[in-house]
């Protein structure tokens, strides 16, 4: 089974998505979904014959995959009228037949219907001499007048909460268990550190009330805290 490493999960944003599935609803990582497809596709259509290392670099607003490649149709890949090339077929075989891929092409229409979920723009497929594959990474933080360049350190489970109020102040504890596939002890305690750390405060009862972010100053208040300038 993939597992996405450590380092990738904590740099990438995994925004909540429900998937209609033959059971049901149920939530999908959409963040694995890409970084599977992005790993299948450097280990079933690489050219090992050739030295050039494989990489996945994460930047800022983007991940990209650079492999070696033996290509077929050059420059970019059209993603609407593109014809699936076997390059490694017995490789891709044994993928098919251990579950971690499914028939050939399916890990570019896979690629390109999660990327538009996650970053509502299309991924970029260069097939050269390297091969090199371009996702988007849209801006999941806070605007400018929410929480920015404090001193307070939050965990990446922390600032999910922060997000998923953000999106909804009415939001239950039980939906941010959900969310964040954790217990409600543990959702609890994520919630009572913010709280404790001044950046969230609640509004009315438990039943009918809502979260409320607190926003800092533009400028260094009484409190010494301090936001982007103007």
């Amino acid at each position: 089974m993939f597992k996405i490493p450590d380092k990738i999960e904590y740099a990438l944003p995994d925004p909540f998505y429900l998937e209609d599935t033959e059971q049901g609803p149920q939530r999908t990582s959409i963040r694995d979904k890409i970084v599977r497809e992005i790993a299948s596709n450097i280990l079933i259509h690489r050219e090992y014959t050739n030295g050039f290392p494989a990489k996945i670099i994460i930047e800022r607003k983007r991940i990209y995959s650079e492999n070696a490649n033996r290509p077929h149709d050059h420059g970019l890949i059209d993603l609407n009228n593109f014809s699936p090339f076997p390059k490694n077929p017995n490789i891709a075989r044994e993928f098919k037949e251990t579950g971690m891929a499914d028939e050939m092409g399916s890990g570019v229409r896979n690629l390109l219907k999660y990327v538009q979920i996650y970053a509502n723009t299309k991924p970029q497929l260069f097939d050269e001499d390297v091969f090199k594959l371009i996702v988007p990474i849209p801006d999941f933080s806070f605007g400018e007048n929410d929480i920015v360049n404090e001193p307070i350190n939050l965990t990446l489970e922390q600032k999910q909460i922060l997000l998923e109020i953000k999106k909804d102040p009415k939001i239950t504890k039980p939906q941010l268990e959900e969310i964040l596939g954790k217990s409600r002890a543990t959702v609890t305690r994520y919630i009572s550190e913010l709280r404790k750390k001044g950046l969230l405060e609640r509004e009315g009862s438990n039943k009918n009330g809502k979260w409320v972010i607190i926003k800092k100053m533009t400028d260094k208040n009484q409190h010494g805290w301090q936001r982007k300038g103007k």
